[in-house]
């Protein structure tokens, strides 16, 4: 793990925590991943980020070559949710992707390496805490906010934090968005990966 680590410690110094995107974001995709044992199932669902309606969809399916570790998701999930996110015939404006970005030990999770990769505006949205401490509805970590709490429909909390190219203000803005929504973008792309892996697993 040594390694993934100085690996996240060297990528972390690309991440923009602001936007530089000139126009307005319309089109916003999940990303989420399942498994059944070694196999591993990718899906992305674009939403109309005005009418909240799913838009198109796009999953793949591959081998896992990284072992579940705590704060090493990315080396695990990345592969097969960034083939499912190429997969999509329009590119979207922004990515949601279910797990952390700058809140993260190293400021650098799951949702900076998607938007390393595709070099586009990235989200982390999680639903547990990785790293730092909650004062009001900040995440704090030594010293600097690395992610803001926001509470869904149902009341679950969402730990929301910049992935790549998005300021963390907007990510909050857009995050609220979706969440508004009866179903949000990843709890789609949620959706999508587990009806493969169920699909499978019969």
């Amino acid at each position: 793990m040594e390694q993934a680590a100085e690996l996240q410690m060297r990528l972390r110094r690309l991440v923009r925590r602001r936007g530089d995107f000139p126009r307005k974001m319309k089109l916003a995709a999940g990303l989420d991943s399942a498994y059944v044992g070694k196999t591993a199932f990718g899906a992305a669902v674009s939403v109309n980020l005005e009418t909240m309606e799913a838009e198109e969809s796009a999953t793949a399916r591959g081998q896992v070559a990284f072992p579940y570790v705590p704060g090493f998701l990315a080396f695990r999930e990345a592969p097969i949710i960034l083939t499912a996110a190429m997969k999509l015939k329009k590119r979207p404006d922004v990515y949601l992707v279910d797990g952390h970005g700058y809140a993260h030990p190293r400021r650098f999770g799951l949702a900076c390496h998607v938007g390393i990769a595709l070099d586009a505006p990235a989200i982390g949205v999680a639903k547990s805490r990785l790293c730092g401490t909650i004062s009001g509805t900040k995440l704090r970590d030594q010293g600097e906010t690395v992610g803001e709490i926001l509470r869904g429909r149902s009341g679950k909390l969402f730990y929301v934090s910049v992935g790549h190219r998005i300021s963390l203000r907007d990510s909050i803005r857009i995050v609220s968005r979706c969440l508004s929504g009866p179903r949000d973008p990843i709890s789609l792309a949620h959706m999508e990966a587990n009806r493969m892996r169920e699909a499978i697993a019969r």
